[in-house]
């Protein structure tokens, strides 16, 4: 556009301005000029027929007067009201007094009316119509207040005069109503299209902010993506195919990334046979995920944890000890897109594990020996006929023995828990009843809790539930657990031992009114040697590897053992026992480094 198009644009938006919404002098301002010439055509004119000279005054003293109070609502801002619509209605008397003073009938300047009518007549409201008649009338006839019409032509034209001016007014309302309303509906039209502008670049922004935020994550889960080597994670979707490949599983597994996405699935990675333990009825078909790998999944899909040992093949064939967690991932709208695998490579882990077990057996072996050898000549130095201890001595040989005894007890633990994480745990099932098994450990404990100051109870049933159990392991565990809660219960509390058929098998509990274990300490109870913040801010005594042997007990069972407890208010440890036990590997917790 030019600089003289622009200018005219200018100009003509500025004198829009004034007419779009007129002020009363714009209105105004053609009654005022034709009456100004009026009065110059009066003056200037000689033999001007002038009938009567003030009303000629009068007349353009109206019209002036009202002129000015135009001006006047037009300075402070008033362009609607009565006191407008006054400046038309005295504009025609204005009019109708000069035109009496002109000649009255014959005057040049009756059609002067027409510019005020057609003010009020664009006016909002019907009424105006019949205003501008009346009025109309009025000024028409003004000259017959003075001198009646000499003929019925005059008297008509009095008449006719007004229903004219009040045909136009009416043509002119209507056409000024049409007019408002489609300023109306193009206003409604402008703030409508301008809200939906308003609302369009609104959404624009928040596209523009979204995407500009969605870039910086997706920069940062790539950043965050190629920092984790020292695990795999596996992206699959819901039949097993790889999805996403991080440089941890191109470390561990020897696959490129480019590699992995071509069609891969991510059970070739895994030896049948290791699979085949997380479902072991159900037969491999080749052109489907493996079942054990599909049993993983559907446990994730179920909510259930999935954290698993197992062993990874690699791409060169190698066979890696891994810990693999499962868990399904979804989009938006809830729908299951597969599921995310994160491998740990265990190595180092299970070599360290492995020779600390072989150091603790070790151990336990070499002390084994001198251990027994010290506790068989205390007892012959206490019993030799020939040679009698006296009273301090005897009381000193019995401390010796009964720490040699305790330590004898350790390393016994110790062997135990050797045996446990080589497989080398033998059980001698026999029919045993449980109810006598807990009535017995109760029996053996109640010295214990008479020292303490405890009430030990046995919430048993009178009939007897009989089982295959090793009757002796069995009353090893429940001896633990009743030491353990002794121990850890104040005096004047509680330990109360039950037994309870239940559907999957017999329950044996053990809870107590003692110090209890805090929550986020819960799930380290079965950890080798560890021992709960409760324990050492009590000072008792205990090296923390009862509840590993009392747990390795249940599972070579085939059950399970869970707790609950409340720091300040109490402890319960569950064991239960399935009528049909089920083969299990036993694993032990290793002990934090």
């Amino acid at each position: 556009m030019t600089t003289g198009s622009v200018m005219q644009v200018s100009l003509e938006r500025g004198w829009r301005r004034y007419f779009d919404n007129p002020t009363p002098l714009i209105k105004q301002g053609p009654t005022a000029i034709a009456v100004g010439i009026a009065a110059l055509l009066i003056g200037a004119v000689p033999d001007f027929p002038v009938t009567n000279v003030w009303e000629v005054i009068v007349g353009i003293g109206m019209v002036g007067a009202v002129t000015v109070l135009a001006a006047l609502l037009s300075a402070r801002g008033v362009y609607d009201g009565w006191v407008v619509t006054l400046i038309p209605v005295v504009d025609i008397l204005g009019i109708g007094v000069l035109r009496a003073g002109t000649g009255g009938a014959g005057s040049l300047f009756s059609s002067l009316v027409l510019l005020p009518v057609i003010w009020i007549a664009a006016s909002p409201g019907r009424r105006k119509v019949i205003l501008v008649g009346a009025l109309t009338s009025i000024a028409l006839l003004l000259p017959y207040i003075t001198e009646l019409p000499e003929d019925a032509i005059a008297w008509l034209r009095g008449v006719i005069g007004p229903l004219v001016f009040a045909t136009v007014g009416a043509i002119v309302n209507e056409l000024s109503r049409f007019q408002r309303l489609r300023i109306a509906q193009a206003e409604a039209h402008v703030t409508e299209r301008t809200s939906a502008l308003a609302t369009n670049e609104t959404m624009l922004q928040k596209i523009r902010d979204s995407e500009a935020q969605y870039r910086a994550l997706s920069e940062s889960f790539s950043s965050l993506w190629n920092s984790i080597t020292g695990q795999a994670v596996v992206a699959t979707d819901n039949s097993g195919t790889v999805t996403a490949w991080n440089p941890g599983a191109v470390r561990l597994l020897g696959m490129s990334v480019a590699d992995a996405l071509e069609d891969v699935r991510v059970d070739r990675f895994f030896d049948s046979a290791v699979l085949a333990q997380f479902a072991p009825d159900a037969e491999h078909v080749t052109d489907r995920l493996h079942p054990g790998l599909r049993a993983l999944f559907d446990e994730a899909d179920a909510g259930v944890s999935v954290d698993s040992d197992i062993e990874v093949t690699t791409t060169g064939g190698s066979s890696v000890p891994a810990r693999m967690t499962v868990s399904p991932y979804q989009d938006a709208e809830g729908s299951s897109q597969g599921y995310l695998l994160v491998i740990t490579d265990e190595t180092r882990a299970v070599e360290v594990a492995r020779m600390k077990d072989e150091f603790v057996g070790m151990i336990s072996h070499e002390l084994r020996t001198p251990l027994s050898a010290i506790i068989g000549f205390l007892d012959l130095l206490q019993n030799d006929p020939a040679q009698p201890l006296t009273a301090d001595q005897q009381e000193f040989v019995g401390i010796i023995e009964r720490n040699a005894q305790r330590l004898l007890n350790l390393v016994g633990d110790l062997l135990f828990t050797a045996q446990v994480e080589s497989g080398r745990f033998p059980l001698e099932r026999r029919e045993a009843d449980v109810v006598e098994i807990v009535r017995n450990a109760v029996a053996s404990s109640v010295p214990h809790a008479v020292r303490e100051g405890i009430e030990l109870v046995a919430e048993v049933p009178t009939a007897p539930l009989r089982m295959s159990i090793d009757s002796g392991r069995m009353g090893q565990a429940i001896d633990n657990l009743l030491s353990n809660a002794i121990k850890f219960t104040t005096a004047g509390g509680r330990v109360t031992a039950s037994v309870r058929q239940v559907e999957a098998g017999i329950e044996v509990a053990v809870r107590d009114t003692g110090v209890g274990i805090p929550e986020d300490e819960q799930g380290m109870l079965f950890t080798r040697f560890f021992r709960a913040s409760t324990a050492t801010r009590n000072a008792v005594p205990g090296v923390g590897l009862g509840l590993t042997i009392t747990r390795a007990i249940v599972l070579a069972h085939g059950g399970s053992m869970d707790v609950t407890s409340k720091e300040g208010v109490g402890t319960e440890f569950r064991m239960l026992l399935p009528v049909a036990p089920r083969t299990e590997a036993i694993q032990i917790v290793a002990p934090a480094d």
